[in-house]
């Protein structure tokens, strides 16, 4: 899990913020331990939560893909799930379905695509890909998505694949500003 950034759009710290009654970064850590054998959150390791292990960025601001190599050098296992700590309806549904598709689909990463857009930060990858993320991020790449680009073997999951698990406008929000975080609320019913 993925707690760096600033929360500039917001204009606070939006990880506890509460969307449901429970903060977002307290949401996916849950989501996480639900169907995942460890979970670590790269970025902020004063952050206290249950059954969470938190690692520093080796390279602090440098951005999100700084934060995925944080965690897969921490991963202890070979199949990682990359989530951002801003996932309000994040299901652990949705999160075996693209771990399990990451092994049927013999491919680096599974990574959601929602309207052209991609999702990294909401997908499967291979712990064994860690020495393209430092090559990227020696080069100067910090995009997750732009990474992504680079790697061999990609399988992009479609809308049509996400909808047995809910709503993919659902699943895949992110709550990046005071109008993001009122839908969700609506959303969650409150």
């Amino acid at each position: 899990m993925l707690a760096g950034g600033r929360s500039r759009r917001m204009g606070r710290d939006k990880l506890a913020l509460e969307v449901g009654g429970e903060t977002l970064i307290q949401h996916v850590a849950n989501a996480l331990s639900r169907r995942c054998d460890e979970v670590i959150l790269a970025g902020r390791v004063n952050e206290v939560l249950r059954n969470v292990r938190g690692v520093e960025d080796a390279r602090p601001g440098e951005g999100p893909l700084a934060g995925l190599e944080a965690g897969l050098r921490e991963a202890r296992f070979p199949l990682v799930f990359a989530a951002a700590g801003d996932l309000p309806f994040l299901s652990p549904e949705l999160i075996s379905y693209l771990l399990d598709e990451l092994v049927g689909r013999g491919v680096q990463a599974v990574v959601p695509r929602r309207g052209g857009r991609l999702h990294p930060l909401c997908a499967a990858y291979q712990r064994s890909i860690l020495p393209h993320v430092v090559s990227a991020l020696d080069e100067g790449v910090r995009s997750v998505g732009e990474f992504v680009g680079r790697l061999g073997r990609v399988a992009y999951v479609e809308e049509a694949e996400i909808l047995p698990f809910g709503d993919p406008d659902m699943l895949l929000m992110n709550v990046n500003t005071p109008g993001d975080l009122r839908r969700a609320r609506e959303l969650a019913g409150g």
